[in-house]
């Protein structure tokens, strides 16, 4: 794919929530609402070390993304794509900026003192929609 289209950067812009899916280990799918931001071309999620979908993608890249307009859930796109980074370094800062996106505060709200916050960034690989 050349890149994101424009219409989904404007989307993805925007305080939506993204369905997530990763393949368990058992070869299921496994399904998260998420918040999602992007840089560039790039899909940027965030989630804590140990929980499913970070062990799911650290043995599994493929991800599958559904997003819709806010009030429009009947136009809805859906992204295949894949891991091309996981990384630690800048999860606090990640979760804190999607936290402001999605709820207008400045730091995220449900942390735990003992969580690693892991930012992914998805490469989007095919995009399909109804809009």
């Amino acid at each position: 794919m050349a890149g994101l289209p424009d219409h989904i950067k404007d989307l993805i812009d925007e305080p939506v929530f993204a369905h997530v899916a990763t393949v368990g280990s058992d070869g299921h799918p496994q399904n998260t609402v998420m918040w999602i931001d992007r840089d560039g071309d790039l899909l940027v999620l965030n989630t804590a070390a140990g929980r499913a979908k970070w062990h799911n993608l650290n043995n599994d890249p493929r991800v599958g993304i559904s997003v819709s307009p806010v009030g429009e859930p009947y136009f809805n796109y859906s992204l295949k794509g894949r891991v091309v980074e996981m990384r630690t370094t800048d999860g606090d800062e990640v979760i804190d900026r999607l936290a402001h996106k999605d709820l207008g505060v400045e730091e995220y709200p449900y942390r735990r003192p003992d969580e690693v916050r892991v930012t992914i960034l998805v490469e989007v690989l095919s995009v399909a929609g109804n809009r």
